[in-house]
């Protein structure tokens, strides 16, 4: 089965302050599709899920079915794999989101990375 990669990252500067989201999905290590947008005022964590959602809601349109998505968020990535409750009404409605996007999606892996190998997502921002 073909694996897509994707990663994301999302920002605020300063914090709260304004928001940048960038991200890319690869296949076979060519890159189908990426985004580098600023979308207003808010937090980093809001930036982060904001990024992801574009990403998955992406990865939906191309009707990616098996995808392995990594991010340097722990925040979004523990409360999107289910490790962490998102007590913020803001977080669970982002977290509820992307559950319901990735539901159309076969089999899906996300996973937390240190920044370092989030490089790539991170220069998009």
């Amino acid at each position: 089965m073909i694996k897509y990669i994707g990663a994301f990252d999302g920002g605020a500067t300063p914090n709260p302050g304004d928001m940048k989201i960038g991200g890319f999905i690869k296949l076979y290590g060519k890159t189908i599709f990426s985004y580098s947008d600023s979308i207003g005022y808010g937090t980093n964590n809001i930036a982060e899920y904001a990024s992801l959602l574009r990403l998955v809601k992406q990865a939906q349109r191309l009707n990616i079915q098996n995808i392995y998505i990594q991010g340097d968020s722990q925040l979004v990535i523990n409360q999107v794999n289910g490790v962490w409750k998102a007590k913020d009404p803001r977080m669970k409605q982002y977290r509820d989101r992307v559950i319901a996007v990735l539901k159309h999606i076969k089999k899906w892996e996300i996973k937390h990375v240190v920044r370092k190998h989030n490089q790539e997502a991170d220069s998009l921002t």
